[in-house]
């Protein structure tokens, strides 16, 4: 039957193999190779081997080789060290890659621990490539947060509301235990019981030492001045995701909206992203100068009278959608909202149509705030049971409450930006979370970070190829990685040398052969 088979692997080859083959000229580990070959690792913080200067042992590897690695890893969701150490023995493009370099695992593990600092400055040296080829818009932003798992398991995290509660069901067995004991050494002559009297003492044994260890717990997370304590990994902490509570960590990250670029992601354990937007938006302002003026939308867990001024005196415009959370609304009343401001004459219009006048200043957690009310007038309302229980409603205005006013205004004109915020940062988080598929592998700030900033740099790596191509961004790198004459000419010099290379060594293997044949010596094994 006449059908294609593949060769003998018992063949000789005629010209010796040429790695260079292995991967086509449009093959995206060509980029990795000529971008970190363009990086200067040392400034970057890359540890490198120590000289020996007795050249005893054997050399350290190059931190290029090593990080291309794990570009190449994170691009295809391959982040275990043994897995590395396995795909350099049997993928071609990782043998292209690291011109057949095979390091052990522990090596390659320990790059990643001893250089996270330094990732980083690889991403933002990405990032640089990205403007180059002005990718980023810097007009249109979006903010949000995402909760990753940890490496720290969720019986191995403590609250002091989770701790109150072990020590309530503990109090609640070691009665029951010792009620059982007072009966068992009470009765004259032994019942039968589920648990004799020695395996009773035995179980409040136990409970006393549990709530001891509890009591331990507790002391300990008040002298760190905590509010958790996770023992696997110190710095991850329990929090609300989107499937459950999650051990781990709160990636916060900003979006450009031109191409949907990650400008910055930065690793917080904080539960919840009130109080994460000045910082984030510093960050990106650092990151990307073009986005001065830039419009940031974001959702209502941002939501901070504080953070919104500190945005507009940057010159961001922030879009945060209104907060419906007072105490009023929450029991069913009238809220802030029904009350219309008459800037002119400084007072409130309630729905009655009654004027609030501002009646005395109070400072509240470093805020200024303004009291407006009308006692009379609530006295005689025939509305004040849908307005407050009180004797009668106060308003509270803080002392820039213009600045959250005319952010209602512009959300109010242009709703279409805050409704592009989905579209904008959702799809990022769920290619960064295929790409840490399982949660992070690494423990701490520091590790963890360098996790975050190789998952980014590969996200913004896949958007940019998609976007222009594999030959705009080598071209972006220097004239001589692109595809004009110099690279031609000296691809052709390469060509070259190769071909005379391959020639020696074929007339090497034939030489080897006749002197064999002459001298009737069996072939050498191989």
């Amino acid at each position: 039957m006449n059908l294609i088979r593949g060769s003998d692997r018992e063949q000789r080859l005629f010209l010796p193999e040429c790695v260079e083959d292995y991967v086509g000229a449009d093959n995206m580990v060509r980029f990795i190779d000529a971008f970190v070959d363009s990086l200067e690792l040392a400034a970057a913080g890359f540890a490198f081997p120590k000289e020996n200067s007795q050249n005893r042992g054997r050399p350290g590897y190059d931190p290029a080789c090593l990080l291309k690695l794990y570009l190449y890893g994170y691009f295809h969701q391959i982040r275990s060290s043994r897995r590395l150490e396995a795909e350099c023995s049997r993928n071609l493009e990782v043998i292209w890659l690291m011109r057949k370099l095979a390091p052990d695992f522990k090596t390659i593990a320990d790059f990643r621990k001893d250089n996270a600092a330094a990732f980083k400055t690889v991403l933002r040296k990405f990032n640089q490539v990205c403007q180059k080829l002005e990718l980023f818009g810097g007009e249109l932003m979006a903010l949000d947060g995402t909760k990753v798992k940890g490496q720290n398991a969720p019986d191995r995290n403590w609250s002091l509301t989770k701790l109150e509660k072990q020590n309530q069901k503990l109090e609640e067995q070691l009665e029951k235990y010792l009620k059982a004991l007072e009966l068992e050494e009470s009765q004259p002559a032994p019942q039968p019981a589920p648990l004799s009297a020695e395996q009773l003492r035995q179980k409040i044994q136990q409970i006393n030492e549990q709530q001891q260890q509890n009591q331990q717990k507790v002391q300990q997370i008040e002298a760190l001045g905590q509010t958790q304590l996770s023992m696997t990994d110190p710095d991850s902490r329990s929090m609300k995701g989107a499937h459950g509570h999650v051990v781990g960590y709160n990636v916060q990250g900003v979006v450009d909206a031109k191409h949907h670029l990650l400008v910055i992601t930065e690793v917080t354990n904080a539960p919840v992203d009130q109080g994460q937007l000045v910082p984030m938006v510093q960050s990106a302002k650092a990151e990307l100068p073009a986005m001065e003026g830039a419009d940031i939308v974001a959702d209502g867990g941002y939501y901070k009278a504080e953070d919104v001024k500190t945005c507009q005196e940057m010159g961001m415009q922030v879009h945060l959608p209104e907060v419906n959370n007072s105490p009023s609304e929450r029991a069913g009343l009238y809220g802030k909202k029904a009350f219309e401001y008459d800037q002119q004459r400084d007072l409130y219009r309630c729905p009655a149509g009654q004027e609030l006048t501002k009646r005395r200043e109070v400072l509240d957690k470093g805020r200024r705030l303004f009291s407006y009310d009308n006692p009379a007038a609530c006295e005689q309302c025939a509305l004040k049971g849908y307005c407050t229980k009180s004797g009668y409603r106060t308003v509270s205005r803080w002392e820039h409450e213009d600045i959250l006013e005319q952010m209602t205004a512009r959300v109010a004109a242009e709703p279409e930006k805050l409704a592009k915020r989905k579209t904008l940062i959702e799809h990022c988080w769920g290619t960064l979370k295929w790409i840490l598929g399982g949660g992070f592998l690494l423990k701490g700030f520091k590790k963890v970070g360098a996790e975050v900033s190789l998952a980014h740099l590969v996200y913004n790596l896949k958007r940019a190829l998609n976007v222009v191509g594999l030959e705009k961004l080598l071209a972006a790198l220097g004239p001589d990685r692109g595809s004009g004459p110099e690279k031609s000419e000296k691809s052709g010099r390469a060509g070259v040398l190769g071909l005379c290379e391959r020639a020696a060594c074929a007339l090497l293997q034939v030489l080897q052969w006749a002197c064999w044949s002459i001298s009737w010596e069996p072939r050498p094994t191989e």
